[in-house]
């Protein structure tokens, strides 16, 4: 149980650096951003105050979902330990899997578009939560 606990939290880190990466370039691809964020927040509260809000918060809470993620693999692998898809647990990459596609869908109706940047943090989702952990996971 305490690898599935640390591989969730391997994995999550691991989201959060992308996650981190991309919302960085994004954010830093914008020229005018800083203005635009100025405009929606309260007085007194500068963009970059949030921004480092979001760096300290955003690695934690990719952590915690990891270890949610890990804790699933542990319970996915008891009731239903076979392989499949590429991992070593079918049915856990499986629910990653449609998880994905469902998120990426509501971001789809959102956002009219996805861009390619939202993919490659969907596809790096799927692939670090769906393969990646039930591999690290299995090493126990």
């Amino acid at each position: 149980m305490l690898t599935d606990i640390l591989v969730g939290v391997i994995c999550g880190l691991l989201m959060a650096t992308i996650f981190l990466g991309v919302g960085i370039y994004i954010l830093a691809s914008k020229r005018d951003i800083y203005d635009r964020l100025g405009k929606f927040l309260p007085q007194g509260l500068s963009p970059g105050a949030v921004m480092l809000f979001l760096v300290i918060v955003v690695p934690p809470s990719w952590a915690l979902f990891g270890v949610i993620a890990g804790l699933l693999y542990r319970l996915a692998d008891e009731s239903s330990p076979n392989a499949g898809l590429g991992s070593s647990n079918f049915t856990f990459t499986l629910a990653i899997l449609c998880f994905t596609a469902l998120v990426t869908l509501i971001l789809l109706l959102i956002r009219k578009r996805l861009v390619w940047l939202g993919l490659i943090t969907t596809i790096a989702f799927a692939g670090i939560f769906g393969w990646l952990l039930p591999m690290l996971a299995s090493w126990r």
